[in-house]
């Protein structure tokens, strides 16, 4: 059923982290829109793509949105949290010079009034897990006329000083809960003909908390779409990736700069892409760049890289049917 609401390392390693087989899959275009907001107006940045999903019968739309990294800044935050809010900020900006927390409300807007059927947020949607941001997140997302599904970037929860910790793991990670049906590992939005699956690859690998539940959606046999944050490789996207970052930040192909998958890791890409796989679509982020290409497998599987949403970056995607 469509949910309609939910509610360290070194600082420079932070911020690099931070910072068609598939039948009938194609690029419709990308457009730009101005919008006007409380810092001016400012261009949307919007590539459209067409998707085949075979048998079914309707037609969706799904805004995909991902790394806003935005950032509400609070006078009652810690003098730690204000020093890294006052470091980061400035980096979250669009060209006009609009930040990221003022573009969001306008990609709501455009969500409610454009009738969009679901918002797709691949994480890194919030820079900290802070009050302040989890608040204003929770006033955003209250105001879409739709259900959304939202996976954990590698800075939702995260700060710098407890990066990945299991400290902060345990501190943090519940917070995303209320928007993420109270699992921040595995969950999903059925749309009866297709479903959206959202899985946890924050971290650089899969979570082994997504099995046994990601096998039980793709023995339903049903079209699915999976929406994640930091992608998998693909030939297209590990290059890219190698030129922008100067560390590993694709889930694959680590003899060539890209992240040496674990075990759960292999084994999602391997049933992902297995030939009986009804998996259409991966969704990914994390890379700030846009980025079409195939996750290669027994079964070629479309994934689409969208770009950093701070720089007023969404794919728009219409979903129809095929044989």
């Amino acid at each position: 059923m469509l949910q309609r609401r939910a509610i360290g390392h070194a600082f420079a390693v932070i911020c690099l982290l931070g910072l068609a087989a598939l039948t009938g899959c194609g690029n419709a275009g990308e457009g730009g829109q101005k919008e006007g907001t409380g810092g001016g107006a400012w261009e949307k940045h919007i590539t459209e793509e067409t998707v085949q999903l075979k048998g079914i019968e309707g037609e969706y739309t799904l805004l995909f949105l991902t790394d806003t990294h935005a950032i509400v800044q609070s006078q009652g935050a810690s003098e730690q949290e204000a020093a890294n809010e006052e470091a980061r900020y400035p980096t979250f900006f669009n060209e006009e010079g609009v930040p990221s927390a003022e573009q969001f409300p306008e990609w709501i807007r455009y969500a409610n009034e454009n009738g969009v059927d679901a918002v797709l947020l691949g994480g890194d949607i919030i820079d900290t897990p802070s009050e302040a941001n989890l608040r204003w997140l929770e006033e955003q997302l209250g105001q879409l006329d739709m259900p959304y599904l939202y996976v954990n970037g590698n800075h939702d929860w995260t700060y710098p000083w407890e990066y990945m910790t299991e400290a902060g793991k345990e501190a943090y990670l519940p917070l995303l809960e209320p928007f993420m049906q109270d699992n921040t590992v595995i969950h999903s939005l059925d749309f009866g003909e297709f479903t959206v699956v959202g899985i946890d690859d924050s971290p650089g690998q899969v979570e082994v908390g997504v099995f046994p539940a990601y096998e039980e959606i793709l023995a339903e046999g049903r079209p699915v779409i999976v929406l994640a944050h930091v992608p998998f490789m693909t030939q297209s996207v590990l290059g890219k990736a190698r030129e922008a970052w100067s560390s590993p930040v694709v889930i694959g192909a680590g003899n060539y700069g890209g992240i040496y998958p674990n075990e759960d890791s292999e084994r999602f890409v391997s049933r992902t892409t297995a030939a009986s796989s009804p998996v259409e679509l991966v969704l990914a982020g994390h890379v700030h760049f846009y980025d079409r290409d195939v996750i290669e497998g027994e079964k070629q599987v479309l994934q689409l890289v969208g770009g950093a949403g701070f720089r007023g970056e969404a794919i728009l995607i219409h979903i129809t049917g095929g044989e």
